[in-house]
């Protein structure tokens, strides 16, 4: 077992960001634990840098991976990292610095002879291959990190992708739906609000046609929802019984159910903003729009409720206790909301004839 509190810290001047932010999210996703600036915001605020950085790059990491390029050389703050990332290495008998370079920039102290992966060749994939490849099977401290419960931020999903504990298939799922679900919390106050402008005109001899396609659309899209949520796609997605699930196919299937979520804001959001000359037509659209509301509650009630259950699910499991999952979701329209929308409809009809 190893001391070190990080797999890897990176090294990196500001310009190289875009590449740099791609390899990290690579080797996280695979369960390295990585010292990046972006992530240890909180752990930093109030220290004195000048001490900060050179404890990580100097005691806290077992690999430091120095990204070189012109700007790299040029910054004090990357200078102040270097020096105790070459500190570092004098002192160490096994290899430390991992060199990658962006561009053909030489580092002062850094020798010539120090074998280097360069960017461009590798690609950020190559890269991540590699930090895995030098790695092998030890990890920083040989402690599990994932904490137990639904990850709040990307780096728990990573950590939790990368260790795999028990239930983890339906740990992500819930991570997915429900930071999917918190993105979307203005489209749906809106909704609440029955918030809505400039929508399209229905001229009246096209209102009765375009009522029916947009109550064809409501029931379309809610059938979608169910099948996706209960058919082979979920089986794809989680793994069969005994089979571990596709990490890419869960996040896929969470966007796929919340892109649901959104056609029935959208839907709900398109009849509120809809015109026609008839006060009756008008009326018929707002009750139509009504038929949403009970479906996107059901949404946000299940993502709720799922993430609720997902929290205690690993421990359950290591426990030995069995438990038995199922992903139900009733769209329901209340008997109410039925009742004004027919009547609705009814007195429109009767003013068309």
């Amino acid at each position: 077992m190893t001391e070190h509190d990080f797999d890897i810290a990176v090294t990196f001047a500001g310009e190289d960001r875009e590449f740099v932010d791609e390899v990290v999210a690579l080797v996280k996703a695979s369960g390295v634990s990585v010292f990046y600036d972006e992530d240890a915001k909180v752990e930093m605020w109030g220290e004195d840098l000048t001490e900060f950085f050179p404890d990580v790059y100097e005691r806290r990491a077992r690999y430091a991976v120095m990204f070189v390029s012109a700007h790299y050389a040029a910054k004090p703050w990357t200078r102040l990292e270097r020096r105790s990332v070459l500190l570092r290495a004098m002192q160490s008998n096994a290899a430390y610095l991992l060199p990658v370079r962006l561009d053909s920039t030489q580092l002062p102290g850094v020798r010539s002879t120090v074998a280097y992966l360069d960017a461009h060749t590798e690609g950020a994939a190559g890269i991540a291959e590699a930090v895995k490849a030098k790695l092998g099977g030890s990890r920083a401290d040989g402690t599990r990190r994932f904490n137990g419960r639904v990850p709040r931020t990307p780096s728990e999903a990573a950590t939790l992708v990368g260790e795999r504990p028990a239930g983890w298939e339906y740990i992500l799922f819930s991570y997915w739906l429900s930071t999917g679900l918190e993105q979307r919390s203005d489209a749906y106050n809106d909704h609440r609000l029955q918030f809505a402008l400039g929508g399209q005109f229905v001229p009246t001899e096209a209102l009765v046609d375009y009522i029916q396609s947009e109550f064809a659309a409501i029931q379309a899209v809610t059938e979608t929802f169910e099948r996706l949520l209960l058919g082979p796609g979920q089986v794809s997605a989680m793994g069969a019984r005994g089979e571990e699930g596709d990490p890419d196919l869960i996040e896929h299937l969470a966007s796929r159910l919340l892109q649901i979520y959104d056609e029935l804001l959208a839907w709900s959001q398109r009849l509120r903003s809809a015109t026609t000359p008839l006060e009756e037509g008008r009326a018929t659209l707002r009750a139509l729009a009504d038929y949403a509301a009970q479906p996107i509650e059901a949404v946000r009630d299940f993502v709720m409720d799922l993430r609720d259950r997902m929290d205690g699910l690993n421990a359950t499991l290591e426990k030995g206790e069995s438990v038995e999952l199922q992903l139900v979701i009733a769209f329901e329209i209340p008997e109410e909301a039925s009742l004004r929308y027919e009547r609705s409809f009814d007195r429109l009809t009767r003013a068309l004839r």
